[in-house]
């Protein structure tokens, strides 16, 4: 998600001069901080708090006394999110005009000619009249919030169950919603469910079934007795293979033999080798653990 620009502190920080009214003042031209993409465009700012921009080379006031609380823009779109009294709407940042008025109790920014807005609770997305493209049915819950935003055609949204899934443009689910946790990439998404992690094709086919995060060999030191050339005994840590590995899937880690077997689900925030038939698990509050043996099994 893009930087939340607050511009009332950037028209604070630029040079207050005095207008030809007797209650406002005018801040300098903020167009760089790229609240404004026009440098035509002022923006303003009256003394009980409200803006509005004005095209200083027409005279015309494009958006007139509101309660501007914070603006947010995509890198590559004409329009910006921005909210006024507890409400987001959406203004031109070339034109300095509003294009969707302040209506909606959350917004996204808009990328590939979609935007998605929140009311009564659901999430919808609209086009650059505000018209509903694809309509509030969606709960705002599931994955993390940051992704009702399209890229590539696709968009992470939830069902009413809080289960995750992928969207085209027209609201189709190109990859139903039965899943923990959606990654969307251009090609392919990555589907959690159940500690289980899956590549999966946008058109439902699973490309590959099993996918990790990372996977380490479990090893462990153990000193190993020698003999000087000079006939002094010595001792020097080896590294022991245990023949088994940690296998990590959603920052949670697993037991799996060499076979490629999985001998625990991925409980646990790590695993350490004590031995060839002893491991420290530990649990995911960081400071509880179990001891597993060589089978997985959790030793009572």
């Amino acid at each position: 998600m893009e930087t939340i620009r607050f511009i009332f502190a950037a028209l604070l920080a630029g040079t207050i001069v005095s207008s030809c009214s007797s209650n406002t003042s005018v801040a300098e031209d903020i167009s760089d901080d790229g609240l404004l993409l026009n440098d035509d465009l002022v923006a303003m700012r009256s003394q009980d708090g409200r803006v509005y921009i004005k095209n200083a080379s027409t005279g015309v006031v494009t958006i007139k006394d509101i309660k501007l609380d914070w603006t947010q823009r995509s890198g590559n779109d004409s329009l910006a999110v921005f909210c006024s009294e507890g409400k987001r709407g959406f203004y031109n940042l070339f034109t300095g005009e509003i294009a969707v008025p302040a209506q909606y109790r959350r917004a996204w920014v808009f990328r590939e000619g979609l935007a998605a807005v929140q009311r009564n609770g659901n999430i919808g997305f609209i086009n650059y009249k505000g018209e509903t493209v694809i309509d509030f049915k969606f709960p705002y819950h599931g994955n993390p919030l940051t992704t009702f935003v399209f890229e590539d055609g696709h968009c992470v949204v939830a069902d009413t169950t809080g289960k995750c899934g992928v969207i085209d443009k027209a609201g189709n689910w190109l990859i139903r919603p039965e899943y923990d946790y959606v990654s969307a990439y251009p090609e392919y998404a990555i589907v959690t469910k159940a500690g289980v992690t899956r590549q999966m094709g946008y058109d439902g086919t699973v490309l590959n079934a099993f996918v990790l995060d990372n996977l380490k060999e479990l090893t462990y030191r153990e000193q190993e007795r020698f003999i000087t050339g000079e006939g002094e005994v010595g001792y020097a840590d080896k590294i022991v293979k245990t023949g088994l590995y940690a296998y990590c899937v959603g920052g949670r880690y697993g037991l799996m033999d060499a076979g490629c077997h999985r001998l625990t689900e991925p409980l646990y925030k790590d695993i350490f080798a004590l031995d060839k038939n002893i491991f420290r698990a530990i649990l995911l509050d960081y400071s509880s653990e179990v001891i597993l043996n060589s089978k997985g099994e959790v030793m009572r």
